[in-house]
């Protein structure tokens, strides 16, 4: 493994192995604008036009994007992503039985736990979401995951047992995405409309933390800082602080925690 394998962190949320990896190159999945098409092209059969239509102002439409395995190059090594593939394959394995089948879930996701001020546990970090893949776990493309890439542009704060830096990468898995087998056939699956979602190309100030198994990590909240401003990724979270960070710089809201975490390592 050369030294670029060692800067980057793998995240997931509640699902992926954190390790470090190199930086890919060339990986970009650009993100989809996809509205009902009234000429050109069919619809794709593994969506309905109702799902295409929800799907038209939705901030995760670039989930639908088909991405073919065989053309995008996996900068994860082996070992670690067989080790990832072995934590996701019982989760995804039993959603496909509880299922019966696959293709456009409409189920809504769980709502958010709300919390007083920020965990002095937590990391927080202003990165970039750069890229995505999705990998399939087995070889019939029945079980599969959406992963994407955040590039650290800084560390706000972190304890000290974290040993985050800018320049570094993780890697969020999210279930299902939209995949080309190989037999030809596109299958969308896991996927919902999301108003609150991060998308590729913008910036998001994110608290994240460590789950107790093999080096996991989570990602509890995030706000947009594209703008210059923070802005909530959903606005009806109820956060006691986040007055402290809604609509600020990135400089004020470093300034923030260092007023309430005056020993904190932040870089």
């Amino acid at each position: 493994m050369d030294s670029a394998h060692t800067h980057r962190i793998c995240l997931v949320t509640a699902l992926a192995l954190a390790q470090l990896v190199s930086r890919p190159s060339l990986l970009s999945q650009p993100p989809n604008t996809l509205r009902p098409n009234t000429s050109g092209p069919p619809r794709p059969k593994d969506i309905s036009p109702e799902g295409m239509e929800r799907f038209a102002d939705a901030e995760n439409r670039w989930r639908l994007t088909v991405v073919d395995p065989k053309a995008q190059m996996d900068p994860v090594p082996p070992s670690v992503r067989v080790a990832r593939n072995a934590l996701l394959r019982p989760m995804l394995q039993d959603m496909r039985e509880s299922e019966k089948g696959g293709g456009l879930v409409t189920e809504v996701p769980g709502l958010k736990s709300d919390y007083g001020k920020p965990d002095p546990k937590a990391i927080w970090v202003v990165a970039t979401f750069d890229h995505f893949l999705v990998i399939p776990i087995d070889a019939g493309f029945n079980l599969f995951y959406t992963e994407m890439d955040f590039d650290i542009d800084q560390v706000v704060r972190q304890p000290s047992t974290s040993l985050l830096a800018p320049g570094m990468a993780f890697d969020v898995a999210k279930k299902g995405g939209r995949i080309k087998k190989p037999d030809g056939t596109i299958e969308a699956w896991r996927l919902w409309p999301e108003r609150y979602q991060a998308q590729p190309g913008h910036v998001y100030l994110m608290e994240i933390g460590p789950l107790s198994a093999g080096g996991l990590y989570y990602i509890s909240a995030q706000w947009d800082m594209s703008s210059g401003r923070a802005v909530p990724d959903d606005p009806t979270l109820t956060w006691s602080s986040r007055q402290a960070i809604d609509g600020r710089t990135q400089s004020e809201i470093i300034k923030y925690f260092q007023s309430i975490y005056p020993t904190d390592s932040a870089k």
